[in-house]
């Protein structure tokens, strides 16, 4: 019987275990990344504006007008810069750096159905957060912490918490905007990360 993304995701997620073999599903065929490119990219995935279409349909649309990047209210959305070959002036988020407040104004801008307009935040489908039970402080029993569920906007939902605060994810529900990965007190290694299946075209 084979297992689809959600149930692989349902069992993987949330353990130490199950966060290195997150990272081999979701690394695909393995290509020659071009140097302009984060090694970490490799294993995370891109992550593109909530409502953007397939890889390969985004690069064909994408005019490359920048119109997402300035009408983004969190200011989460980058643009690849030179030298960047045919990924150059397209749109991409760093969770880390800073998250997607799901805003959605990115979609109602694009002229060209790049990012198509969604009208609730349930719809967008990112990536999905998961949880490094070895450096997560809930879950170690180093701390008692919450934040990412705090920052969660479908706390309770996408983020459910248990004893002494454990978060858990619910793949179904989580959309990968990063607010729980921007949040956590963790700062060298993020113990809860969003990644994406979403790979270079």
């Amino acid at each position: 019987m084979t297992m689809d993304r959600r149930q692989f995701l349902k069992k993987t997620a949330g353990s130490a275990l199950g966060f290195g073999l997150l990272l081999g599903f979701m690394g695909g065929v393995e290509k020659e990344r071009p140097n302009y490119l984060l090694p970490e990219w490799d294993r995370r995935g891109l992550i593109r504006p909530p409502g953007s279409v397939a890889e390969t349909a985004f690069l064909a649309r994408c005019i490359r007008c920048t119109r997402c990047a300035e009408v983004c209210q969190a200011g989460a959305i980058r643009l690849f810069g030179k030298g960047s070959g045919k990924h150059q002036g397209t749109p991409f988020i760093l969770p880390e750096e800073t998250a997607c407040t799901l805003c959605l104004s990115c979609g109602a801008a694009c002229p060209t159905g790049a990012i198509e307009p969604l009208s609730e935040m349930t719809e967008a489908r990112m990536g999905t957060a998961v949880v490094d039970e070895r450096l997560c402080v809930s879950h170690n029993g180093s701390g008692i912490c919450g934040a990412c569920f705090t920052a969660c906007p479908l706390k309770g939902r996408a983020i459910r918490q248990g004893q002494h605060n454990r978060p858990t994810v619910d793949p179904e529900q989580c959309v990968g905007c990063g607010l729980c990965e921007d949040a956590c007190i963790v700062k060298e290694n993020k113990a809860i990360r969003v990644f994406s299946r979403r790979r270079f075209a």
